[in-house]
């Protein structure tokens, strides 16, 4: 099969944000994002089916789900991960796992002028979730957790963040005090990046377990007694 006949679906629910990006090759087929949280157990399905609906596609006739694996939300990721395998596993699909950091990196990679991209998402407290890049690769060595001064101590004047948690991040006095508003680019994740890595990924062969793939938590995950969200870790 052709590079340009591939159809992926890809899922962004590790932010705020609840987004989905269906592309056929290098051409966008359809996208839909949702900028409220705390709804993509309610919205995401729905979402899906409706954009299949709208384009008259079936979702028989994927090839692959991407799916932003995180860091993140572990909520959103439970959820995004937990829906991406269950189509997966219902039309016999493959499943393509890309970092979230990689795909908000990926948006600006292209005006970055050769600077150091550090996407930031907020974690909790004063720490965030951050990877360093470079303007010519959207893939990080690994991904990490820091106190919000540790990051910028680690870091020169000329490093671009960007990402949903540049406000939360720019409002320490370290930052403002070492950095100028050049330095930042608040921008949400979105699936259509996914989708882009994604289909890189696939080109490539290289997929995720269905059985195995997990979030990519980062920090330590603990469940919430009561949730009923964690079922879907079960599912999965």
């Amino acid at each position: 099969m052709s590079h340009l006949d591939t159809r992926l679906l890809a899922i962004e629910t590790a932010t705020k944000s609840c987004s989905i990006a269906l592309m056929q090759g290098d051409e966008l087929l359809g996208e839909s994002s949702l900028y409220v949280p705390h709804v993509h157990v309610e919205r995401l399905v729905v979402m899906i089916n409706n954009m299949f609906s709208d384009l008259r596609l079936r979702q028989a006739d994927l090839d692959a789900i991407g799916v932003s694996i995180g860091p993140g939300s572990f909520t959103g990721l439970r959820i995004g991960l937990s829906v991406a395998k269950g189509i997966a596993f219902a039309l016999n699909k493959k499943i393509i796992s890309v970092p979230t950091l990689d795909a908000i990196a990926y948006a600006v990679a292209g005006f970055a002028d050769g600077r150091v991209v550090v996407p930031l998402l907020h974690a909790r407290g004063d720490e965030f979730y951050y990877a360093t890049y470079t303007s010519e690769s959207c893939v990080a060595g690994h991904c990490r957790v820091a106190q919000a001064d540790s990051i910028v101590e680690e870091f020169g004047p000329g490093t671009l963040f960007v990402g949903e948690g540049v406000p939360k991040f720019e409002a320490y006095e370290s930052v403002q005090g070492k950095f100028g508003e050049k330095s930042f680019v608040e921008l949400q994740a979105s699936a259509r990046n996914v989708a882009v890595l994604a289909m890189e990924k696939y080109e490539r062969g290289d997929f995720a377990d269905l059985q195995s793939a997990v979030p990519l938590y980062v920090k330590d995950f603990v469940a919430i007694k009561g949730n009923p969200l964690n079922k879907l870790v079960e599912k999965a």
